[in-house]
């Protein structure tokens, strides 16, 4: 099961290549961030897609996905806020990238994405 107490260690178990970044993250902090982290996993991903590494981007959307799927509420929260958010689901230039992502990824940035057009146009959100 994936928890929240855990996700850095299965994160790094899933990717090894993130372990340098999450090595960095605690000698920084002295402990692990999880939201703090899940900024840097933003930038790692974003990197490897710019660079054209779909296998990694893949690996890391898809522990990504199976994580949206989790019974720990903050898992999904840490998801949602601290990766989807900060892709900018709202930005036309991540619409290709977030068109390629699993479902459930690509589901919580539509929400996402939604919910800031409600806001930008003045209608009320739920």
């Amino acid at each position: 099961m994936l928890t929240y107490e855990h996700i850095a260690d299965r994160l790094v178990q899933e990717v090894p290549e993130f372990s340098s970044v999450l090595h960095g993250h605690v000698t920084d902090y002295h402990e692990v961030l999880p939201h703090v982290l899940f900024g840097d996993l933003t930038r790692f991903v974003l990197h490897a897609h710019q660079q054209g590494d779909e296998e990694l981007v893949g690996r890391c959307l898809t522990f990504l996905a199976i994580a949206m799927k989790s019974a720990d509420t903050r898992v999904r929260e840490l998801v949602a806020v601290s990766f989807v958010e900060n892709v900018g689901p709202w930005d036309p230039a991540t619409a290709d990238f977030i068109a390629s992502w699993p479902d459930a990824l690509r589901d919580e940035a539509t929400e996402q994405g939604r919910r800031s057009s409600d806001q930008d146009s003045g209608w009320p959100t739920e």
